[in-house]
């Protein structure tokens, strides 16, 4: 048996690279001075002009100049300190159950491998696929991100591909970017989904555990709080 995971909302509440933000400005501070160059490509994303992949390859400014071995080790402390720590409970269970059974899991996630591989090892998944980038010794401005692109949507099937996996027998997610991945599961399970999302995955099971995020999340990442 394949079960496919998205990993933000899905393992746990929130965006993990809001969350990594916030975890570097809290190390080093003056990095909010990098977001500055991000103001201008906003504006370019908001024109469409930039398209989601280009905003995250902006975004990742608070990280500029940053040393590879650096950013390895703020990853591993970020993921067994922040990540591990805010798991949701009942997609833990199930995971622990599909593992149990010897079946192989697959962390399948558009935010960067930078550490989204580091939560796959920690939590044991056969294999962890991320948004990649192009090796660096220190963290260039926007960095590359190699074909087929962003790993979200349609783009998670090349992937997944890639190791062999065409089918699945479920899978598991809380956004509606990945319905072209439910549509190689034979059931799926929705974590707290939108309405609208819900209704497109009928006879799909919902679990609802509790968010408990910050209030004003997004605007306390950025600025590191």
């Amino acid at each position: 048996m394949t079960a496919l995971f998205d990993m933000d909302g899905t393992l746990f509440a929130g965006d993990s690279q809001l969350r990594f933000c916030r975890w570097v400005l809290r190390h080093h501070g003056w990095r909010r001075l990098y977001l500055a160059a991000v103001t201008p490509c906003g504006v370019l994303r908001g024109l469409h002009i930039f398209n989601t992949e280009l905003m995250k390859r902006a975004f990742l400014a608070y990280a500029w100049h940053m040393p590879a071995k650096q950013l390895e080790q703020h990853c591993r402390e970020f993921v067994q300190q922040e990540i591990l720590p805010a798991l949701y409970p009942p997609v833990l269970e199930k995971l622990r159950a599909h593992q149990a059974a010897g079946d192989t899991t697959v962390l399948c996630s558009a935010s960067p491998d930078w550490w989204t591989r580091h939560v796959g090892a920690a939590l044991g998944f056969t294999h962890t696929i991320g948004t990649p980038t192009e090796p660096f010794e220190s963290v260039p401005f926007m960095p590359r991100i190699p074909a087929p692109g962003n790993n979200k949507g349609a783009n998670k099937l090349v992937r997944l591909a890639e190791l062999g996996i065409t089918h699945a027998d479920i899978g598991y997610t809380d956004s509606a970017a990945d319905l072209p991945m439910l549509s190689i599961c034979d059931r799926a399970v929705l974590v707290n989904p939108k309405p609208a999302f819900a209704t497109q995955v009928p006879g799909a099971e919902v679990l609802t555990p509790p968010k408990n995020l910050p209030t004003a999340f997004a605007l306390r990442c950025v600025l590191g709080l």
